[in-house]
């Protein structure tokens, strides 16, 4: 597993709020879906509501 660092913007409905996260992931992609699948859990946003700027091995 490959460490990944991302970075974007989440729009929580009252302010896009800047995040940098760092996932383990056999690829850039699942490393993708998990940032989804986190930030949706914890914040309760869809999809549509986070964006991925950068993605880059860490």
């Amino acid at each position: 597993m490959t460490k990944f660092m991302f970075e974007g913007r989440l729009d929580t409905g009252r302010a896009e709020t800047p995040f940098e996260r760092e996932v383990e992931a056999d690829s850039m992609d699942h490393g993708r879906e998990k940032i989804y699948s986190q930030l949706g859990s914890e914040h309760s946003v869809t999809r549509s509501k986070i964006t991925i700027k950068n993605g880059e091995e860490a």
